[in-house]
């Protein structure tokens, strides 16, 4: 006799959700439905084990039914597998790579056309940097400017107000998020450079090979006359 792997829902519900990968409704965000020996329905983030061999409801955070589980006795490898074919993307990735490239000879005429793209992406985000430096380096003069102020207090023999206290606390939290920002900005400009650079060398690739097959066409053709 088989003996069949019994798993709690909301294990089951977590381990597809990483083999699968997907993150399309969040897994807090779902909620379970059963009813207990006496009919009566109930809601919670699991189902407790003494009905995890009931048929039960998966609801989203609007509260609909997103799937329906009535035979509990199926393997686990089963549930998975179907859980990844219906999640098997539409296209190949040899289709979605050929639609990539043609996309990408469609939108740029030249090498040059790229590099302004570039250019122009990269001078819109150094509008955003100036931003946040100004904010930086405003932030970091009012920093000193009451830093200054709470040191002639204290020179003075008189304590540190609690309302200075939290001012200076408030400009050093300002500028932590000001640095974080500028580091953000700095990973995405990387990202914008990197991703033209992949763009460039894809489509000088992409332009070559259809220049060297032209020139053999007209070689060959030239042959065909002279014969």
């Amino acid at each position: 006799m088989e003996s069949t792997l019994k798993i709690s829902p909301s294990k089951l519900a977590m381990l597809i959700a990483v083999v699968t990968g997907l993150a399309v409704t969040s897994l807090a965000a779902e909620t379970y439905r059963w009813k207990d020996k006496d009919g009566k329905t109930h809601y919670g983030a699991v189902v407790p084990a003494e009905y995890a061999d009931q048929p039960y409801d998966v609801l989203n955070s609007s509260g609909l039914v997103i799937e329906r589980v009535e035979d509990t006795s199926i393997p686990l490898e089963v549930i998975v597998e179907e859980k990844i074919k219906e999640r098997e993307p539409l296209i190949s990735e040899e289709t979605r790579r050929i639609q990539s490239d043609r996309l990408l000879v469609f939108r740029y005429a030249s090498e040059e056309e790229i590099t302004n793209a570039l250019e122009l992406e990269i001078a819109q985000l150094g509008y955003d940097k100036k931003v946040v430096h100004a904010s930086y380096e405003n932030t970091t003069t009012a920093i000193r400017s009451e830093i200054g102020q709470a040191a002639n207090r204290q020179r003075s023999g008189q304590p540190i107000t609690e309302e200075q206290q939290k001012k200076i606390d408030s400009l050093y939290a300002r500028l932590a998020k000001d640095e974080k920002k500028r580091a953000a900005m700095s990973k995405r400009e990387n990202r914008i450079r990197t991703r033209f650079q992949e763009e460039l060398e894809r489509y000088r690739f992409l332009t070559s090979d259809a220049e060297n097959t032209e020139e053999t066409e007209i070689i060959d053709q030239e042959n065909t006359d002279q014969g």
